[in-house]
């Protein structure tokens, strides 16, 4: 075997990289995916088949990996080496060697462990050789073995931030899909019609008006993988109904691996389900590739956009803004966000000839509740907790002016609601308003 491997100048050149980001490195990179698969490939090169019988129980690098704690009770091994291999083991999400090797490996990036493994094998020569044949692996050969040690170490000053969650699909690609997290409000229905496919819950279709299919936080050809923290891969047909039932009075969360890609183009993996979901349920509309999003400045990033950035806030969280107070109306039972417009048009002519009524006040965007005090009293004039929240948004004839309403409650138990009308002092202040209310909580609904 030559002095320098392929595998190991790749694995050099995308380290260099790496370390070249000035961000700490996401599953949205895309040298993420370049990173996994050099590592696997030199995981795999030279790697036996012990015990292999004709090849039919073919193994891979999860398998010395998981038996690696059998062969070290002499030695002591890094804990969080042992936790990431028992929660690969015990997760349902994965049921293939391949899987579980490849959730190790992001678990390790992200804790920085990828060495601790190698490490501990090559402490005994008799298991090294027994999983890898010295004249075709780099981990078994005595001159490689030091350069992947290295780079391996080099590893560690890089910091990975990947969502160890998503993790349903490593058993079929080292391909991430963009997953979702959402709390929605208490409810009996989610509104999702599903079909079970190949273990997976395929999102058939939404019914209008419901929880899920505000704002597109779900749209057809989605997965649910998720739901109250519990796993729905290969789960019952009566599953999500009975935890509904179980969880009735909570948030809802769900957990939805999305069917489009960041360049909007369809996860492969569920081009076949899309196919027999088609098949199965005639009024499913197929969901097609479209234009990847721009990258979004943080200040204008909406709710269902990629949250790789964080909004601009300050330390606590909160963010505040001078603004205009128009003004409020009595909306009714209703609180839903086709109302918006009307009452923001109705608060617009009943001030408009008396420009002067209009409040200065600081409106201010905390974690948990939306305050409004008056500038010159220094008071607070209204409070509302993300919660009594129903809808925002504002109208397309006048962007400067927005509006939230809220109920007397919860606003799932509310039965009046009323609409807060204000003015911003440019249109893009008041879009910046609208997205950082509509992130204080899932249930909120907005247009822009």
């Amino acid at each position: 075997m030559a002095l320098r491997d392929p595998l190991l100048t790749d694995l050099k050149g995308i380290l260099l990289k790496l370390k070249d980001e000035k961000q700490p490195i996401r599953d949205s990179n895309p040298k993420v995916k370049q990173l996994c698969e050099t590592l696997e490939n030199i995981f795999r090169k030279g790697l036996k088949q012990p015990g292999s019988l004709f090849g039919l129980n073919k193994r891979d690098y999860w398998c010395w990996i998981e038996a690696l704690p059998n062969y070290t009770w002499n030695d002591k091994i890094n804990p969080l080496f042992s936790l990431a291999v028992e929660s690969c083991k015990s997760s349902p999400k994965l049921q293939s060697h391949t899987g579980r090797g490849r959730c190790f490996m992001r678990i390790a990036l992200v804790k920085k462990i990828l060495g601790v493994p190698i490490e501990q094998l090559l402490k005994n020569p008799k298991l090294t050789e027994y999983w890898y044949d010295p004249t075709t692996s780099i981990i078994a050969n005595e001159l490689l073995k030091e350069s992947l040690m290295s780079m391996l170490f080099l590893i560690t000053d890089i910091q990975f931030e990947l969502n160890l969650k998503n993790a349903s699909f490593l058993d079929e690609t080292w391909q991430i899909p963009v997953y979702r997290h959402y709390e929605m409000v208490p409810c009996k229905d989610l509104g999702v019609i599903v079909r079970h496919i190949n273990g997976r819950v395929m999102v058939a279709e939404l019914k209008p008006g419901s929880v899920a299919a505000e704002d597109d936080k779900i749209e057809p050809g989605d997965v649910l993988d998720e739901m109250f923290g519990e796993s729905l891969y290969k789960c019952s047909r009566g599953k999500i109904s009975q935890m509904l039932y179980q969880h009735e009075g909570w948030p809802i969360y769900v957990s939805v691996i999305k069917c489009h890609l960041r360049n909007g183009k369809i996860f492969s993996p569920l081009y076949e389900r899309l196919a027999v979901l088609r098949k199965e349920y005639k009024n499913f509309k197929e969901p097609e590739e479209r234009e990847p999003r721009r990258r979004i400045p943080p200040h204008a990033q909406l709710p269902r956009d990629e949250l790789d950035e964080v909004p601009i806030s300050s330390p606590d969280g909160s963010a505040g803004y001078r603004v205009k107070y128009i003004g409020r109306i009595e909306v009714g039972q209703d609180g839903g966000v086709n109302q918006i417009e009307g009452a923001i048009m109705s608060i617009i002519k009943k001030h408009e000839k008396q420009p002067q009524d209009y409040e200065d006040v600081w409106l201010e965007l905390g974690e948990t509740d939306i305050l409004i005090t008056n500038v010159r009293s220094r008071k607070v004039d209204i409070k509302h907790s993300y919660t009594e929240v129903s809808s925002c948004g504002r109208r397309t004839d006048a962007l400067t002016y927005f509006a939230y309403i809220a109920g007397e409650t919860t606003c799932t138990l509310a039965k009046s609601f009323v609409c807060y009308v204000f003015e911003a002092k440019q249109e893009e202040e008041a879009k910046t308003i609208l997205c950082s209310i509509a992130q204080g909580f899932g249930r909120t609904t907005w247009f822009v």
